[in-house]
């Protein structure tokens, strides 16, 4: 048996070993199912968190399947265009104080929020939520950073007994993290964020995070988007398997035989010498045999070898003769003409 660990889990592959090709696809209705019952997962003795699907891994198959589709994917960045729309602006009239102005245009360009703003809605379109997070001054009574925290690298600790999830985590969940490669942040009581907020500076905290949920008929900590329809139905399958027949059909069905290059000036040089005869059988005889015989002697080749040289011997004596625009050459072009014949046989 070969080796067959350099299979791609999605496409058509040659089978080592195997005079045969497989197409391989994922069943994408299984991306939004739970192998397992959830349990929060451990950093360190004081940190937990609670896994996004049963391997934890469930936003990035997500995001892999809708890139997969070249159709959704476009559509996902329409949406999040259509929620972006013409973006956040400020509006600071004439009963406003100068200062008071002068601060609001500080704070926009000490902070990028087309950017924070755009990828919010990217969060939201792709996954139901999203969440940002303030810095506070030393004081405590303004708000100076908004940073967004992508949703795929967002996890949620374990609620209290109150239901409340006190704090969020973020980090590359692609691979194993260590303790020290987790940031933790407090997360203000989406219930009542304001008061929370008030109770979290009286303790001197000033960095909070702040999640925005589209709502949806469940209440599970990561909510499942509208469109997972989508995946779990046939017609996404159906779609790439169309691409995935058409892909196996061409590498196997339809093999490219030859590819043959040729320089620029070819075909220029083929007329020029072609149009050097007196008469035009001759012209069009040097130009067929210059371009049909010389520059496709592979194919030639291929009808000697598999016996298929007679079905091509009118059009080889067309291309052959009177080439030179002598008589010599018609008569030595159907000896060569009879020496092809006898290989062939």
């Amino acid at each position: 048996m070969g080796d067959f660990n350099y299979l791609h889990i999605t496409g058509v592959n040659d089978l080592p070993g195997y005079h045969a090709a497989a197409a391989f696809t994922t069943k994408s209705s299984e991306v939004f199912k739970e192998a397992e019952e959830i349990s929060p997962r451990h950093v360190s003795d004081k940190v937990s968190y609670m896994p996004w699907g049963a391997d934890d891994q469930m936003p990035y198959d997500i995001i892999n399947l809708i890139e997969s589709d070249e159709t959704l994917s476009t559509c996902q960045m329409f949406n999040a265009e259509v929620c972006y729309g013409s973006g956040l602006v400020y509006q600071t009239d004439e009963m406003c104080k100068r200062n008071v102005v002068n601060e609001v245009e500080e704070f926009f360009l000490d902070n990028d929020m087309a950017s924070y703003f755009l990828g919010v809605c990217q969060d939201f379109k792709h996954f139901g939520f999203a969440v940002s997070v303030i810095i506070l001054n030393e004081q405590g009574n303004k708000v100076v950073r908004v940073l967004r925290k992508e949703a795929c690298y967002v996890r949620f600790a374990p609620a209290n007994k109150e239901g409340v999830i006190p704090q969020v985590l973020y980090a590359n969940w692609r691979n194993s993290v260590r303790a020290e490669q987790v940031e933790v942040i407090p997360l203000l009581n989406p219930q009542s964020p304001w008061m929370d907020l008030q109770a979290q500076v009286k303790k001197g905290k000033r960095k909070f995070a702040v999640v925005s949920r589209v709502p949806t008929p469940d209440s599970t900590y990561y909510p499942i988007p509208y469109y997972a329809s989508l995946f779990k139905g046939k017609w996404y399958n159906i779609k790439q398997l169309i691409g995935v027949a058409k892909e196996a059909k061409l590498k196997n069905s339809a093999p490219i035989k030859y590819h043959i290059e040729i320089a620029k000036s070819f075909w220029s040089n083929i007329f020029k010498a072609s149009f050097g005869h007196d008469n035009l059988r001759q012209q069009l005889a040097h130009l067929f045999y210059m371009g049909g015989w010389k520059k496709f002697e592979p194919f030639w080749n291929f009808m000697i070898q598999y016996g298929n040289l007679n079905r091509m011997l009118p059009v080889l004596e067309s291309l052959l003769s009177n080439t030179g625009g002598h008589r010599t050459k018609k008569k030595s072009s159907n000896l060569g003409i009879g020496v092809l014949k006898r290989v062939a046989l």
